[in-house]
Formats: structure tokens, C-alpha cells, sequence
């Protein structure tokens, strides 16, 4: 397989929740019934770490749960060394691993190609995504690991049998298509998971939405300010409720926040809480906090970096639920909670810079490589053995580049078109070199003697625009055509030449006289119709519906009417010519098949007969075939609406649609049966 055929590249994990990027601290207000003094928590706070989220490519090694993917189109990502691990950060924010990797992969390792595949099949059964996202991973990677051993025995035994290794094509092993199935399987059910995710999100949404609406009407209600205990119980109702719902999509975060503070600042502005409730709220915030402030202390001593940051995103979270704390405490407990993010999310970039440096030592050897193939393929080749010595060369430079991991994915796709399409351009050459044929000459000759019949053929026709098209493209494909002997050129190329001479002389003159020679076409035609209108049938069929053939072969043979006479004498034609085909009582699928013979008639005067008649024939066969096909899947799925909206509705247009297929197929084969008769009657 060249690699150009295997290069493939993982899609990204799709975002499975928002992170939590820029969170200033906010007020989170509590009410004591008994208050009679107020104060007001100040809104604006240090500003806090923002949670980072972008993207970066973990290591190529780290099995991930991808899209669903053919078997081979992974084993080709193996190969050229282009799988990149597909986990993001909004991946990360999903996992949930009830085990390490180092377990699973330890409980796989001895599989078989068959039992690794039976496993897959079995674990994507569960319909929980993040729970068996690392199985299928390890299992994945293990699974196209002896893929990709067997596809090279196939090449290798291949090879051994003469075989060239560009022309290898192996089949599609049953083994890979249960893969691929159980892939599907597990995509679909990531999909569903992340709808879930989203709906769930949207619904939370609704929820906050209903309640920032019941804390406008608690506000405005003049007749709450007379019970302050009953308001105050009511508030911290709808706080709790809103603490319970979960995340809202991320783009109307923002906005629910700032409606949310926005009743916050004026329920303490309602009711000016004493200092000394405002004081225990301050206290208990300030215990919540710095509970907040050891846990992510504690992420610091996690071995998972991305465990570790999808954790440090929750308890942002949390720390924008939490109210304010005593003034004098306040920024010296954001700094260390901001310290303790800072240090996780260094240690996050310093885990991504070391993957982007090792991919980018792979582009500086990737580099080395083109350069190597482009001063080889610059070398000049005249016969077999130059020609095989360069190709030895760049087998190993080839052997060299797909034992390199990935570059970086900016530069990955162009750095592999410049190395591909060096080696493209030598075997493309190399190709034409020892495919070219001894009779090559006289191949050509006998191509441009069918042109030069086909122009002569050409020549004596008179519908102008199609047949200038049809000599000009004759003459483009003359020129597509390679030289033939000096003994020949010269002779063919008069021949040739003097075809599309004597057509487009023709054409010409026609168009010189054209008034005249259409006023002469329009006064044959108005003739031709007065005497069919006026032609007696006699009682034989068959002779009244020559004369009527005759008819419409003369009407072709006049040529052109002035173009505004055009369409009312062919309409005059058709009346006339319909109204005697009534009077001779011909079904107008008789005239379609009569009309059909006329065609192949035609067909068969024409030099070119044999390769018209194939090409309908091709025609007729693959639109029967596609027909038939139509029919059967029509027929055998019309149960699928059986339960449907407008089951009734629908059947009896698939029904009609099949009974008119199958009428066409009618037509078609007596069309095939009548092409293949006509020969033999010739």
C-alpha cells in the first residue's frame, strides 16, 4: 500500500462539558430573618485564574477512545506514524476511570486478534460511554497492533510471489469488519451520550431561567418587605435551587451570572442585613473556601494531569458558589487558591510543550528525509538500472519515515504532500518508462485512422453546432494522440485534415446561403406536411407505416427553417403527424418502438456502428440493472412504513413508483432484444 493510501488523521473527542475559563469571584449571599442592620458584599474581586483550555495534542502512544474508524483505515494511521492521541480537555472532563491503565492493558495483553476483537464486541455492548472510553482504547490499539502484523505478512508473501508492492490490495478480512462494527457501535453510543450531555444542558438552562424569573417577582413584591423572615426563607430556597442544577451551555453562562448577581445585589439592597449574620456568612464562606484551597493543593500530588485539571475545573466551579468572605481574608485566600491553579495548569503546558518538542524533532527529521528523496529523484535516470537504483534509495527513506511519530499538526499534512508527492513523481515516471509498449507507433496509427473515418463521417452531416462539437472534439483527441511512424504520419494526417476541411468548407458555404437554403427547407417542409395531411392509406399495415416512416425521415433530412418559423411549423408537423398515426390507430407505444427501430437504423448507416451500438447497449443494460435493483429494494423495504405517520400514503406511492419501474423494464428489454436482433437481419 503506498502511504499516501493509509494517512489518516483522528478526529478530536467532541466537547463534553464547558470549562471554566476566567471566573471572577462573586457574591454569594445568606439572610438572617432577625437582621436590623445591613451591609452589602462588595462585587468586584481579584481576578481569578482562568482554568486553561487549549487544545493540545496528547502523545501519540496514550490510547485514547477516537471516532469509529475502519479497521484499515487505523492500521494505516499505524503505519505512517500519524495517530495522535484524540483526547482534549473537554474529553478529559468526562473521564471517570475506576482503574488505571496499566490494569487494563495488563488484562488484554495476551488476547488474541479473534478474542480481542469478541472483547470489543462485548464491552461496547454497555451503552455507558465513559465508562468503557479506556477499555476500548487499549483494546483499539492492541487490535490494529496485529492488524497491521498480518497485513504485513499478506505483503510480505506477496512480494515472495512476485508480486510488486505497489499493486497490493489486500481483502477486507471478516475479523475487520467485526472491528469496524464494534467501532460503530461504540461511536453511536458516544454520540448519544454527548446529546445527552447537551439536552441536559439545555434543560438546566430552562430551570435557571425559571428561577432568576421567581427571584424578580420575590424582589419586586412590595408586600415581601412586610414579612422579612418569609423572604429571607424563600431566598435561600431559590439559591439551593440554584446550587442543584447543573452546568448550562457555555455561551449563556455568562449572561445567567450577571441576571443572577444582578437580584442578588438588590435582595441586599431590600433588606440590609446586619453585620452580625453578615459576618457568620462571611465565616462559613471562609471555611468553604479554604477547604476549596487544600483540595486543590492536593491535585498538585496527582499523577494524572488531566484528571488533576478536569478536578480543578469543578472546584472553580464550586468557588463561584460561594459567597464572599471577611474583606481582611480575601485576597490572601484568592492567592492561594490562584497559586495552587497556576501550578496545576504550568505543569499542564509543560506536559503539552514536551509533546509539541518531540513532535517537532520528528519535522526536522521529516525535513532531512525530503530533502534526501529530492536529491535522489534529481539524479538522472536512462534505463532499468537508474531507474531501479533510485527506487532502492527511496524504499529505505521510506522504511526510515514510517518509524517517525507524528510532526506537529500544522505542518504534518504538507511536510507528508512534499516527502509523497517526491516519490509520487519518480514512480509516476518510472511507471511510464518501463510501461511503455514496442508498438506504441502503431497503436497510435490505428487510432488516428478511426479519427480520420469518424471526421469523413462527420463531414457529410448537416446539424451544424453538433457536429462542429464532435469534429472539434476529434480533433482535440488527434492531438492527445502520440506520434505514429514518419512512413504514416504524413498520409493519416492529410486524410485527417481534409475531413474537417471539407466539413467546415460546408458548413460555411451553408451559413454564407443560410437565408436562401432555409426559405428553400421551410417551403419543402409546409409541402411535406400538406401531403401527409393528404397521403391515402391503403389496407396493409405494415406499408402505411413505412410511408409514414418516410415521412419523418424526409422531415429530418430537409435541415433548418428560419427560426421564427421554427416552431410553428413543427408543431403543424406534429398535429399532422399525429392525427394520421390516429387514423391508423397506432398506440403510442407502438411509435415509441417504431420510433426506437428508426434510431438503430440509423445506428447501424453510421460508420461508427459497431461502437454506437455498443455504447447503447451498455446504456440500456446498466439502466435495466439499476431498474431491477430499485425494484427489489422497494418491494422489500415497503414494510419499514408500515408503522409510519402516513403509512398508507406512502406504500401507495412506492407503489405506484414500482409498477412504473417495472413497465419500464418492459420497454428496456424489448429495446435490448431488439438491438440484438438487428444485426442479424443486417
Amino acid at each position: 500500500m503506498e502511504e499516501n493510501d493509509l494517512l489518516r488523521t483522528e478526529n478530536d473527542e467532541n466537547q463534553v462539558l464547558n470549562a471554566t475559563t476566567g471566573a471572577s469571584e462573586e457574591a454569594q449571599p445568606t439572610v438572617n430573618s432577625d437582621a436590623t442592620e445591613t451591609t452589602t458584599e462588595p462585587t468586584v474581586a481579584p481576578e481569578e485564574p482562568q482554568a486553561e483550555t487549549t487544545e493540545t495534542p496528547a502523545p501519540a502512544a496514550q490510547p485514547v477512545a477516537a471516532e469509529a474508524q475502519s479497521a484499515e483505515d487505523m492500521m494505516a494511521e499505524i503505519e505512517t506514524g500519524n495517530v495522535e492521541a484524540a483526547e482534549t480537555e473537554d474529553e478529559a472532563e468526562t473521564e471517570a476511570p475506576a482503574e488505571s491503565l496499566e490494569q487494563v492493558e495488563a488484562e488484554y495483553k495476551d488476547l488474541t486478534l479473534d478474542g480481542a476483537v469478541e472483547e470489543l464486541h462485548r464491552i461496547v455492548a454497555d451503552p455507558d460511554y465513559n465508562k468503557i472510553k479506556q477499555r476500548v482504547g487499549v483494546l483499539r490499539t492492541n487490535i490494529i497492533a496485529k492488524l497491521k502484523e498480518i497485513r504485513k505478512e499478506q505483503l510480505e508473501k506477496f512480494i515472495a510471489e512476485g508480486g510488486q508492492k505497489e499493486n497490493f490490495e489486500p481483502e477486507k478480512s471478516e475479523v475487520e469488519v467485526k472491528f469496524d462494527n464494534a467501532l460503530q457501535i461504540f461511536k453511536n453510543n458516544k454520540n448519544k451520550f454527548l446529546e445527552n450531555i447537551e439536552a441536559e444542558k439545555q434543560r438546566n438552562l430552562d430551570a435557571k431561567n425559571a428561577i432568576l424569573e421567581e427571584l424578580r417577582v420575590l424582589i419586586e413584591d412590595e408586600n415581601n418587605l412586610n414579612n422579612l423572615k418569609n423572604l429571607n426563607d424563600k431566598f435561600k430556597e431559590l439559591q439551593e435551587k440554584w446550587k442543584n442544577v447543573g452546568p448550562v451551555p457555555q455561551n449563556e453562562s455568562n449572561n445567567l451570572w450577571q441576571n443572577y448577581h444582578f437580584y442578588v445585589e438588590k435582595f441586599f439592597d431590600i433588606l440590609r442585613i446586619n453585620k452580625e449574620l453578615k459576618t457568620l456568612d462571611l465565616k462559613k464562606n471562609l471555611e468553604q473556601k479554604i477547604k476549596l484551597c487544600e483540595q486543590a493543593e492536593s491535585l498538585l500530588l496527582q499523577d494524572s494531569i488531566n484528571q488533576s485539571f478536569k478536578e480543578l475545573q469543578d472546584l472553580h466551579n464550586e468557588w463561584k458558589e460561594i459567597g464572599p468572605v471577611p474583606e481582611d481574608k480575601k485576597e490572601e485566600l484568592w492567592e492561594r487558591f490562584k497559586n495552587a491553579s497556576d501550578q496545576i495548569n504550568q505543569r499542564r503546558r509543560e506536559h503539552y510543550d514536551q509533546i509539541y518538542a518531540e513532535q517537532q524533532n520528528n519535522y526536522n527529521a521529516k525535513v532531512v528525509l525530503c530533502e534526501k528523496a529530492e536529491e535522489f529523484t534529481a539524479q538522472p535516470a536512462e534505463n532499468a538500472k537508474d531507474f531501479n537504483a533510485i527506487s532502492d534509495q527511496l524504499t529505505e527513506l521510506l522504511k526510515v519515515w514510517k518509524t517517525l511519530g507524528a510532526a506537529p499538526p500544522k505542518v504534518n499534512e504538507e511536510i507528508w504532500t512534499r516527502f509523497k508527492g517526491t516519490l509520487d513523481k519518480f514512480f509516476e515516471k518510472k511507471k511510464d518508462f518501463f510501461g511503455k509498449i514496442k508498438d506504441e507507433q502503431q497503436t497510435n496509427y490505428n487510432m488516428k485512422v478511426d479519427l480520420a473515418i469518424r471526421a469523413e463521417a462527420i463531414a457529410k452531416r448537416t446539424d451544424w453546432r453538433a457536429a462542429t462539437e464532435d469534429i472539434i472534439q476529434l480533433q482535440k483527441e488527434w492531438k492527445e494522440i502520440g506520434a505514429t511512424s514518419r512512413k504514416h504520419s504524413e498520409a493519416i494526417w492529410k486524410r485527417f485534415r481534409g475531413a474537417c476541411d471539407q466539413f467546415f468548407e460546408a458548413k460555411s458555404n451553408y451559413f454564407n446561403n443560410a437565408q436562401e437554403i432555409e426559405a428553400e427547407n421551410l417551403k419543402k417542409k409546409e409541402d411535406l406536411i400538406e401531403r401527409l395531411k393528404n397521403h391515402e392509406f391503403g389496407a396493409d399495415r405494415s406499408e402505411n407505416l413505412e410511408a409514414i416512416k418516410a415521412y419523418q425521415r424526409e422531415w429530418t433530412e430537409i435541415g433548418f427553417v428560419p427560426k421564427k418559423e421554427k416552431d410553428r411549423i413543427y408543431t403543424a408537423y406534429r398535429e399532422a403527424l399525429d392525427k394520421r398515426f390516429a387514423d391508423l390507430k397506432v398506440s403510442s407505444e407502438d411509435r415509441r418502438r417504431d420510433n426506437y427501430r428508426t434510431r438503430i437504423d440509423n445506428i447501424l448507416s453510421d460508420p461508427n456502428a459497431d461502437r454506437l451500438l455498443d455504447k447503447e447497449k451498455r446504456f440500456l443494460t446498466n439502466k435495466l440493472e439499476q431498474l431491477k435493483n430499485d425494484i427489489s429494494i422497494w418491494e422489500n423495504n415497503l414494510g419499514f412504513f408500515a408503522n409510519s405517520k402516513n403509512a398508507d400514503l406512502l406504500k401507495a406511492e412506492f407503489s405506484k413508483k414500482i409498477d412504473a419501474a417495472k413497465q419500464e423494464v418492459k420497454e428496456l428489454e424489448y429495446k435490448i432484444k431488439m438491438m440484438n436482433e438487428k444485426p442479424k437481419e443486417e
